[in-house]
């Protein structure tokens, strides 16, 4: 059985990476004595997947999890028992059954959304960036060679407003901008006070951006 849930990554828990992120559930899928599977072989390790890691110091409403159990278990039954024992800052805030011939939740993130929220008004300086036909800028690639690349088509829309900026952006392992990257091209090296927050992920589906937390019904 595949469950997925959507869950926060709030407060002082957004300082904890990926890997202690992962741990942190599969201790508490033991404590909630969840029938989570495990794969075969010499090594064997709980079937918990995750749709994509979430930088540190980024908090988070809207992450997602897939637990393959052994054995059927109500989707509300794991929700409850879950949130039980999760710490403070993790709250799982649905959880829904997938098919068995349901994509991996990792190959169904096409886009995220980021709400930033700055400690003063940057707003002119952000436009003045993001309105540019071309937004160059130097990064890593996968053989950790540094490039040049124009990050204007991974920018799908953003909304300037006070001290804030929404922006929705490409993701996943198609394509993807970091936001850390966004806002460098943005600030440069300037060291700029703000609290990052991604609202949800989302699989593009004929150009329709939908949201994982209905991916039982794609």
């Amino acid at each position: 059985m595949r469950i997925r849930g959507q869950f926060t990554k709030e407060g002082n828990v957004k300082f904890v990476g990926h890997l202690d992120t992962m741990r942190m559930f599969q201790r508490a899928i033991k404590m909630a004595k969840i029938p989570v599977a495990y794969s075969e072989g010499f090594n064997p390790h709980s079937k918990i997947y995750f749709a994509m890691p979430l930088s540190v110091g980024v908090s988070s409403v809207g992450e997602y999890i897939e637990i393959r159990t052994k054995e059927d278990i109500e989707p509300e039954v794991v929700q409850n028992k879950l949130n039980a024992v999760l710490p403070r800052g993790v709250k799982l805030k649905t959880c829904f059954e997938v098919q068995p011939t349901a994509p991996t939740l990792m190959s169904q993130v096409d886009v995220a959304d980021y709400i930033i929220k700055f400690e003063q008004d940057y707003s002119d300086k952000i436009e003045q960036t993001l309105c540019k036909e071309e937004i160059p800028i130097s990064k890593r690639n996968k053989k950790k060679k540094w490039v040049d690349v124009d990050i204007k088509p991974l920018i799908i829309n953003y909304e300037i407003s006070d001290a804030q900026l929404k922006v929705k952006l490409y993701a996943g392992s198609k394509q993807n901008l970091n936001v850390d990257l966004l806002l460098k091209a943005i600030f440069g090296e300037d060291e700029i006070i703000c609290n990052i927050e991604r609202i949800d992920l989302y699989t593009n589906m004929d150009n329709k951006f939908i949201s994982l937390s209905l991916s039982d019904k794609i």
